[in-house]
This record gives C-alpha cells, structure tokens and sequence, in this order.
C-alpha cells in the first residue's frame, strides 16, 4: 500500500493507494499515527509547503520507502513552463494525475482555491503553463478590504446567484460567482477553439460549486493532488 501526504499551510491530507486506486483519506497531523498502526505502507511520498515537520520525522523512524516531492524527481510529464523552479507542488502533481486519468488528449486542469489556477497539458505529455487568478474568498475579502464600505460577503448564506443584485450584498454576490463563471467558461472556450481534443478537471474547496454553475462537461476530481503524487511515487520508486 502507498502512502501520499500533502503537507499545507493549514491542512494536512493523506491518501491511502492500492497501487493506482485511492482507497481511503485521511486529515490532521495525528491521523498518521492511525495509518502507521492499522495500515501496512511500503512506500510514501510527502510534499509539503507548510511548516510542519512531525509527519516526515515519524515516518523516518519507520522502513517505509519515503521520498520527498522535488522538481528534480523523474515526472511521467515534461515541464516546458520556462520557470519550473516556482511552479507549485500541487499544480505539478495535479498535473500529473490529469495525463494519467485522461492520456492522449489535450488537457485545462482547473483548481479552484485560494487563488484558482488553470494548468495546460497537450496530448503529448506536456506541460505547457496556464493562469492565475484571484480565488472566490480572495475577491470578496477585497471587495472588503480595499474599499470603505462594501461589506464582506459570506456566498455560503445564499441559495441562488441572480444575475442582477438587488442590494449591495447581492450585487456584489453577483459580481464575483457570475464573474468567476464567464472567466472560467471564457478560458475553457478559447482552449477547446484554439486546440481542440479538450478535457476540462476541476479540483479545489470551491469547485463544487462551479461544475453546478458551469454549462460544460468538467470532470471534478477533489483529490487531484493525492492522485498525482501517488502517480510520481510509483513512477519513481
């Protein structure tokens, strides 16, 4: 059984593989404890951005196989992005899992998170670059944050997203899901005319939300990232 760890600033998430398969999650730094008990690991993989080190630290005093995530690790994709030293872990292994889900065929993974990030890789195995974008949350909080008074706007307090607000709540509420919505569909547009051959994936904590808004086929697959690292370790161990 393969262990994959992503390491975040506030989350901590494991995935148990058998071999390619996700078979069960886990969350929380003492939920390795759980695993190492009850689950026999051969080998694991740990990307970490944030600070914490008591994961990679247990799983040392252990002989399970570790590696750590890097850009110098052997990549079932080529990376063309002409400054790969600053392109993220999670948008590398998403990456990865989206050409091993979907091979031969031109690819817009994209993560709707802190920021929502669109990754391109083609038919050929390779990735390309994409875009980066403010996040849901990030557009309300300045809205909030930049302005003397427009209020900060919590979406999860509304049902429906109409088109034209009727108070400054719902305007603004207006402004950033249905913006969202005709940027994302705009760019899944201008690659499928441009290139064809397309397959769109979503991941991240709100893309929920926008697969239901969005009138096209996205695949969502909200461990994208596990996925991929899982992917990088049996492609390197």
């Amino acid at each position: 059984m393969n262990l994959a760890v992503d390491i975040g600033n506030t989350q901590i998430k494991f995935g148990l593989f058998e071999k390619d398969e996700l078979a069960e999650l886990f969350s929380g730094e003492t939920a390795i404890d759980e695993i190492l008990t009850k689950h026999k690991i051969e080998k694991a993989i740990v990307s970490k951005t944030g600070s914490n080190d008591i994961v990679e630290y247990k799983l040392k005093e252990t002989s399970i196989q570790t590696i750590s995530f890097s850009r110098e690790l052997n990549l079932p994709i080529k990376i063309l992005y002409k400054t790969p030293e600053t392109l993220g872990a999670d948008r590398i292994a998403g990456s990865v899992a989206t050409n091993f889900l979907y091979p031969n065929r031109n690819i817009l993974k994209i993560d709707f998170g802190t920021c929502i990030t669109y990754d391109f890789v083609n038919e050929k195995g390779e990735y390309l670059g994409g875009a980066i974008s403010p996040g849901m949350m990030m557009r309300f909080k300045s809205l909030h944050n930049y302005t003397a008074k427009l209020p900060l706007v919590d979406p999860m307090q509304f049902s429906s997203f109409e088109l034209t607000g009727t108070d400054t709540s719902t305007s603004i509420l207006s402004g950033v899901i249905n913006g969202i919505k005709e940027e994302v569909s705009g760019i899944i547009k201008e690659y499928d005319l441009r290139l064809g051959n397309l397959k769109v994936v979503a991941t991240g904590g709100d893309a929920g939300l926008f697969v239901t808004l969005l009138k096209c086929e996205i695949f969502a697959r909200p461990n994208l990232v596990l996925e991929g690292l899982n992917r990088i370790l049996n492609y390197n161990l």
